[in-house]
């Protein structure tokens, strides 16, 4: 038996539904050794796959079942943090390029690491040995739960690329702590800010204010009303003050708590999101990120359907993650992608036209790509407007807090200064 009859012996049928350059719905059967070599012989017939699904013998086209979850399997007590899990992969995707395998890969993590990094290389390494899957040990055994991440390792697993898809994850990884570094940074000189301002003005309410409230106690009513209701605010804020600092010593444990369980961004975030100039921002790079793993599943020849199912259990949730699905859904039932994507009306208009250029000429992963650049390009500018913005409005608002305050006080003492001469 020849080597072709080898490959046509473990060859199947697959039922496909793509789209042609022109738009068109295009539905039929092909036969190949794997779902990844489906996928190109489409790619080279100038289509792009929106699905692809194995025919059972003597069955007509199934429609593939879906996954529960990418990440089943017994619970995980390695914890490893973001910034961990992107080193993790980046690391032995740099082993795999170099050629070492994957069982040495993670010997050598294990054995050169201390920590969380090496522990979850030693579980790895014992879940493959007895036998299991690459990815469901990343997803169990090490508790890296990224759905593209999987998607692009279980992919890998059948067409063999596997340091090019660890590659491609790390950077996808990377490319997240970014965008979220980006934004913490640009908010971390206005919220000290805030928080200075909120002492100061606590200290002047409820420190000094009082003091002065003896000399116009029996002179109240010849008080300007913005000093009279700046002192009577100022005695309630005396008067329970220590449960105000109990309360924020809560408020601090709590925060530090979910630091450690690495919760503190996703509340931060979720805080953040109801500023209208902040959500703007985060939306921007949410939907960057979106395009961006998109472009980096389709390059791996994941399917445009299954891209998109990953892309949307990927996005956190609000409209980002409520566009996806709504995009999926309406390439599902034969829209185009760029059309879908449009009437989302978050993506910007050059990104759609990327899209749409991409699924005319077939380039569409290379364009999504190119969009996701774009966007990012985009985001950066409203990040540097943002920063010129916020912080001089924080001085300002500073100001204003601390200099009402001040001219309530002395504005009541020159009041009843001036009724007792």
């Amino acid at each position: 038996m020849t080597a072709q009859d080898d490959i046509r012996a473990t060859s199947r049928d697959y039922g496909f539904s793509a789209r042609d350059a022109k738009g068109r719905r295009r539905t039929g059967v092909l036969r190949a050794a794997t779902h990844i070599e489906a996928t190109r012989q489409l790619r080279d017939q100038g289509l792009i796959p929106i699905a692809i699904n194995a025919i059972a013998h003597g069955s007509a086209v199934k429609t593939a079942k879906k996954r529960g979850s990418l990440f089943k399997g017994r619970k995980t007590t390695t914890r490893l943090s973001a910034r961990n899990k992107a080193d993790f992969v980046a690391r032995l995707a740099n082993l795999a390029v170099a050629r070492i395998s994957i069982d040495r890969a993670l010997r050598i993590m294990a054995e050169g690491e201390t920590g969380a990094i090496a522990t979850a290389a030693q579980k790895l390494r014992m879940h493959i040995r007895e036998g299991g899957g690459f990815a469901d040990g990343l997803a169990t055994a090490t508790g890296i739960d990224d759905t593209a991440t999987l998607a692009l390792v279980r992919g890998a697993e059948t067409s063999g690329e596997l340091d090019v898809a660890q590659a491609t994850a790390a950077g996808i990884l990377e490319q997240r702590l970014m965008e979220a570094r980006r934004i913490v940074t640009g908010l971390h000189y206005p919220s000290r800010l805030l928080i200075v301002s909120i002492v100061s003005v606590g200290v002047i309410m409820v420190a000094i204010i009082p003091q002065f409230r003896p000399l116009v106690e029996d002179r109240m009513e010849f008080v300007p009303i913005l000093g009279r209701a700046v002192f009577a605010l100022s005695g309630t804020l005396a008067a329970i003050w220590p449960l105000l600092l109990t309360g924020l010593i809560a408020l601090g444990a709590a925060f530090a708590w979910l630091h450690r369980k690495g919760k503190a961004g996703a509340v931060i975030s979720r805080v953040a999101a109801r500023l209208p100039m902040v959500r703007d921002l985060i939306e921007r790079n949410h939907a960057m990120m979106a395009l961006h793993i998109l472009g980096a599943l389709l390059k791996r020849d994941v399917t445009l359907s299954e891209s998109l199912r990953v892309v949307g259990a990927t996005a956190p949730a609000g409209r980002i993650r409520d566009a996806i699905k709504d995009v999926s859904r309406a390439v599902a039932d034969g829209a185009p992608l760029a059309a879908s994507f449009a009437k989302t009306k978050i993506f910007a208009p050059s990104a759609v036209e990327m899209l749409r250029i991409g699924e005319e000429t077939g380039a569409l992963e290379d364009m999504a790509t190119r969009a996701a650049t774009e966007m990012r390009e985009a985001s950066d500018r409203a990040l540097e407007r943002f920063l010129a913005l916020i912080q001089p409005a924080m001085l300002v608002i500073v100001g204003t807090l601390v200099g009402v305050r001040l001219y309530a006080l002395f504005s009541a003492i020159i009041a009843v200064n001036q009724v007792a001469f």
